[in-house]
């Protein structure tokens, strides 16, 4: 009983510790709560809350409810016809993965309708059809009651209410400002759509990543342009938060699997909810957490088949690695610890051959190789047309080991993208590799390259002794060892790679599964106490979330009762440039962005910008060109006529990227002169202020 009440007690001294140095690291967001809460208020009570707009977020809400319903029905039907056999399993996680094989299958079909001009509101319409069709067939018979209907959708909003995904939710239907989102996530499905097919975009390095998620975000576009843009942009950003709930699903219903009780089964799917970059994920049209739906569908399917499941059970794996290897080409960290992994169990298996069952070294292993194979044959289409495009399957990436090419991409570039990824984390020794867990619960931040660039939350590192007892005294099974084994893989990965907090969401659900499992194996009254403080750790991130869904402020546009123009000019400081841009100038101006990160998404005329490095091309013509004319000369070759560039960083002496600090002082003024002298001799200045230039060449 002693050991107990001073376990207990250094529990409760831990969460406090945790949770003051939490709390001392968000006066950005935390500490301005009142303030944005005013401001929110004084918005509401300035102007109209509803309008016609709403009107265009309820048709884009329905959309995405159809293509998820579209989901459901087709991985029904391929689960039926060629999966395993059903076991039992809590609803939430057989309507979760069916909704996950499905989504992956359809990304498939989309991809493949891609390489002919199918792209067409008509095939959309067709294929929704066919989907909810196929929901329909796989819907329970007899089909549920009208009051149980209406219970299903009270506790479905109930979830979202309680996890924080009805303000994500919120957030993903406004109008997108998300910094990779306007690059890409919307950028490539809009310049697709426009050109009815997959085409290559020159400069637009992300649009040969593997895009598996933005497809569906295309599909919801065709279905809303109808309905005008908003519509169009609203169903895009509430079909890929669908893997929001899907994620929180999967996680509920592999706690249930395990033996959680239903109390620390929801808390485990809170644990992820409230981390205030999930939150960020969901609301910004971002694909994280899709990567987390299928690795968590990797992980659980290769434990199952560790236990005995046979080889239909890798059918699971097949579709997790293919679905995440179809998001992100950093989802193959995923295939080394799996094949590691899957060897040893091959040579255990061996040894303990003896019950009349096939179990050599070579079946067992070709049983996984197999299935590994498989998985990436699903994603394998994203990569062979990187490779017939610019002769390597993984440009960008490693081009110094996988010679490509690709307008707007060279070696050097490359170079400087691995470089630009190791900024995130700021590793300065090997004791910071140490000390990352810790930095991560309570110093994390949003939008700092050395802090992560996000908010992780002290919830999982609270729980980790917790799982530590639990794997100390053995009360974890097979399957969870597996999966926290799989899971410090990625985390491990993740620290030797770039240390971008959501880049690391793929590994927490097993640790938030091992949390519950631990938690649910305690006994009375401790369960009771150590329940409380999980949920409380977890709860530290409500506040974080709402400071920053405050920030956003997106009630009024989603309601209607702001204009999108009005919204966009509140949250994108550029955006009134770019209505200029897209009603002064004519269909055949091209635009030369500068340091305007690279938004094309709501530009209306063609534009040219570097890809990440925006100003890598003006810094390059500056240092070669001997004069105005020479400067001008390149710039009228490359047929463009107007500059829309940020001047504030340009012209800064210590911040411009002319700037060489190789050279003598003198020979970077020259060139600030030079530079400065292309954009104001015999230009015309459209549009500008103390941060912006809209500039017509001559």
């Amino acid at each position: 009983m002693n050991a107990r009440r001073v376990g207990v007690a250094a529990a409760g001294v831990w969460w406090l510790a945790l949770a003051t140095a939490f709390l001392s690291n968000r006066q950005n967001d935390v500490g301005d709560l009142p303030a944005l809460a005013g401001a929110v208020a004084s918005r509401l009570l300035a102007g109209p809350i509803f309008g016609r707009g709403a009107l265009d977020s309820l048709t884009g809400l329905l959309i995405a409810i159809g293509i998820g319903l579209a989901w459901y029905g087709l991985g029904a039907a391929i689960v039926h016809r060629a999966m395993p056999p059903d076991r039992p399993r809590p609803p939430a996680m057989h309507v979760a993965e069916r909704a996950l094989v499905g989504a992956a299958a359809w990304s498939l079909l989309w991809f493949f309708l891609g390489l002919l001009p199918l792209y067409r509101t008509s095939v959309a319409v067709a294929a929704l059809a066919l989907g909810l069709g196929a929901a329909a067939l796989a819907l329970p018979r007899p089909r549920p009651s009208v009051g149980a209907a209406t219970r299903i959708v009270g506790a479905s909003a109930l979830a979202l209410l309680a996890t924080t995904q009805l303000l994500a939710l919120m957030a993903a239907l406004a109008p997108p400002t998300a910094k990779d989102t306007l690059l890409y996530h919307y950028a490539v499905p809009k310049a697709w759509i426009a050109a009815g097919r997959a085409i290559e975009l020159p400069y637009n390095i992300a649009a040969y990543y593997p895009l598996g998620v933005e497809l569906h975000a295309l599909w919801a576009m065709l279905l809303g342009t109808s309905f005008g843009v908003r519509a169009a942009e609203a169903a895009a950003g509430a079909t890929i938060f669908l893997f929001a709930p899907l994620l929180t699903m999967t996680i509920y219903g592999w706690a249930r699997e395990r033996g959680a009780d239903p109390a620390w089964a929801a808390t485990a799917a809170l644990v992820i909810s409230w981390i205030p970059t999930v939150y960020d994920v969901a609301a910004s049209g971002y694909v994280d957490l899709a990567l987390a739906c299928y690795t968590v569908l990797a992980m659980r399917a290769f434990g199952d088949w560790w236990t005995g499941g046979g080889w239909r059970t890798l059918a699971w794996l097949v579709v997790g690695i293919g679905g995440a290897l179809s998001i992100k080409l950093s989802a193959g960290f995923l295939l080394l610890p799996l094949a590691l992994l899957g060897l040893l169990h091959a040579l255990t298996v061996d040894r303990r051959a003896g019950d009349g069952r096939h179990t050599s070294v070579a079946s067992t292993a070709a049983m996984l190789a197999l299935a590994l194979i498989l998985g990436v044959a699903i994603s394998l289409p994203w990569y062979v047309r990187n490779w017939v495009r610019t002769g390597s399957p993984l440009f960008p990436f490693y081009l110094e080991l996988w010679p490509a090419h690709a307008p707007g991409w060279d070696v050097e570039r490359s170079q400087l993208y691995a470089t630009w990824f190791s900024l995130y984390g700021d590793i300065q020794g090997p004791l910071d590799y140490l000390w990352s867990p810790l930095r991560l619960a309570v110093a994390a931040q949003p939008d700092l390259h050395g802090a992560y660039d996000g908010v992780l939350g002290i919830a999982i590192l609270f729980a980790v002794p917790i799982v530590a007892w639990a794997v100390w005294r053995r009360r974890l099974d097979v399957q969870m060892y597996l999966a926290l084994l799989l899971s410090v893989a990625l985390y491990v990965f993740w620290l030797f790679s770039s240390q971008q907090l959501r880049y690391l969401l793929p590994a927490a659900p097993p640790l938030a599964v091992a949390i519950a499992i631990a938690g649910s194996r305690l006994e009375e009254p401790v369960r009771r106490l150590l329940l409380a403080l999980v949920l409380g750790a977890a709860a530290l991130g409500l506040p974080v979330i709402l400071a920053w869904f405050l920030a956003l402020a997106p009630s009024r546009v989603v309601l209607g009762g702001e204009s999108r123009d009005t919204y966009l000019t509140r949250r994108l400081d550029y955006y009134p440039y770019y209505q200029v841009v897209n009603r002064q100038l004519p269909p055949t101006a091209t635009v030369w962005l500068i340091d305007m990160r690279r938004d094309t998404y709501h530009l209306d005329r063609p534009s040219f910008s570097d890809f990440i490095f925006e100003d890598y091309t003006l810094t390059r013509y500056v240092r070669e060109a001997g004069s105005v004319e020479q400067l001008r000369a390149r710039v009228r070759a490359a047929g463009i006529t107007h500059l829309l560039a940020r001047h504030d960083i340009l012209f800064d002496y210590a911040r411009s990227p002319v700037v060489d600090e190789r050279r003598p002082r003198e020979e970077n003024l020259a060139k600030l002169q030079l530079m400065h002298a292309f954009f104001t001799q015999g230009t015309r200045l459209m549009k500008g202020d103390e941060k912006y230039w809209l500039i017509e060449l001559p």
